[in-house]
């Protein structure tokens, strides 16, 4: 058939064991006990794949399911998603746009073949509090699901995108949905007086999972893009719901069917955000959940917020950032997104030969995503993951009143909580290059054929 989260999680433990940790106490998600355990292996630094073996629903009952984290939170457990040896990061993100470009139709089977139908709850037997769902953070409105929202464009293009969802009651849900495609879906069909049909998936295969966070165009099929990632037609099977009108992956783990509801909003947050903050309560969409069904014992896989997890799993973006700088820049040799000190912060590697790259580059990395208001471009010579190194280069290579821009009335990200408008922004672009159009010192180093040749080891024997 295809692949599903199984498999990843038999690779993970064959491959590099020391990345899966399995809790079998139990555990009540809904009381913060999965979040403070996660929680505290990552202040000790320890980011493993952990997997939840006992945990029970909202109302303290037990669950014949799990629960995963930290699925997304080393490069190493991506790279193993991807079918790549290398953890390291160009790599690792010029894998994904290779994946990603080449896309694989998806394929249908019947209800009956389908893993993710072995059981349902449907109308009287239909209730949210029968699952484990999560509280991660102190300020959080609620209990929060993490999942993937699948879609349906008018055109019957398939959307798949990352949403955070809220427990309301025992079959509805609160969504919030920043201004991208799945919005997009649903402001087309309000307009229309009706409501959008939508599946939420729990739990699939990790490069699934990596699918809600492509930067795809807007007339691509998610679907077909999440085979390429996968590098397996994704297997999809009709809904509960919609029948063959609308098609959900069949080796998902677990699939809520319901449908946004055209005017109708409600409170909804605070959650805690991939910015390291909890985000205010705002103004989101309802949910009215139709049908829940799922394989016999289900893994959920649960992003914490606020942590390393969660800026992993944006490791899709990054790569279409780079490759959107690259494209107007080809000297463009390295980046740093994840882990570059914020997800607003962006540093650019570039082997210069003009002056004017840098700022081009930068400008077409902003124009990627809205998640970046500040760049860095660096010479080829400096490590843009080094902050260290980064710094150095702001130190010995910017004069603040040629080489920093400021730029104004930018589309800002709503989750950054320093803004003052509701959406609007500025931004900062940093040349820390050398400059080409006079000379400038050279690094003091020792010879590069002394280095590479030296046998460090014979100098330091007894």
């Amino acid at each position: 058939m295809g692949l599903c989260l199984q498999d990843w999680l038999d690779l993970v433990a064959q491959r590099a064991p020391e990345e899966l940790v399995r809790i079998k106490r139990p555990v009540a998600p809904a009381q913060f006990e999965s979040a403070a355990v996660v929680d505290s292996l990552e202040r000790q630094g320890r980011l493993p794949a952990v997997l939840f073996e006992q945990v029970s629903d909202l109302k303290g009952r037990p669950w014949q399911g799990a629960i995963l984290n930290n699925t997304f939170a080393t490069f190493k457990k991506v790279a193993l998603a991807l079918g790549l040896d290398s953890d390291a990061r160009l790599p690792l993100l010029e894998r994904i746009l290779e994946l990603a470009g080449q896309g694989i139709p998806p394929h249908i089977i019947p209800n009956d073949q389908a893993p993710v139908r072995s059981w349902l709850r449907q109308g009287e037997g239909l209730d949210l509090s029968r699952l484990p769902i999560v509280r991660h953070t102190e300020l959080d409105g609620g209990p929060y699901l993490t999942p993937i929202v699948c879609a349906k464009n008018q055109d019957g293009r398939y959307n798949v995108s990352w949403n955070r969802m809220q427990y309301l009651d025992k079959s509805h849900l609160a969504i919030y949905m920043s201004p991208r495609h799945l919005w997009s879906y649903f402001a087309a069909a309000e307009a229309e007086e009706r409501d959008l049909p939508i599946a939420v998936v729990l739990g699939h295969h990790p490069a699934f999972h990596l699918t809600g966070a492509l930067l795809t165009p807007p007339g691509q099929d998610e679907y077909h893009a999440a085979g390429g990632v996968m590098e397996h037609s994704l297997a999809l099977t009709p809904s509960q719901v919609w029948g063959e009108d609308f098609l959900v992956p069949a080796e998902a783990e677990l699939v809520i069917e319901g449908r946004i509801l055209a005017g109708r909003r409600c409170v909804e947050g605070g959650f805690g955000e991939f910015t390291g903050y909890t985000g205010p309560q705002r103004l989101s969409w309802v949910v009215e959940v139709e049908a829940i069904y799922g394989r016999q014992r289900p893994i959920i896989i649960d992003i914490f917020p606020c942590q390393t997890e969660h800026i992993n799993a944006h490791l899709p973006i990054e790569a279409s950032i780079y490759q959107r700088a690259k494209q107007a820049v080809p000297g463009v040799a390295g980046i740093c997104w994840v882990g570059s000190g914020g997800p607003f912060n962006l540093v650019l590697s570039l082997k210069k030969r003009t002056e004017g790259e840098p700022m081009r580059a930068a400008m077409a990395a902003m124009s990627a995503s809205n998640f970046i208001k500040h760049v860095i471009v660096v010479d080829e010579d400096i490590d843009p993951e080094d902050k260290g190194q980064v710094m150095w280069a702001l130190a010995s290579r910017v004069q603040a009143d040629q080489d920093v821009t400021i730029l104004k009335n930018l589309q800002g990200q709503v989750l950054d909580p320093s803004l003052r408008h509701e959406i609007k922004s500025s931004g900062m672009i940093i040349d820390a290059t050398k400059p080409l159009d006079r000379p400038f010192p050279q690094r003091g180093e020792v010879p590069a054929e002394v280095r590479q040749n030296l046998d460090l080891a014979r100098y330091l024997e007894d």
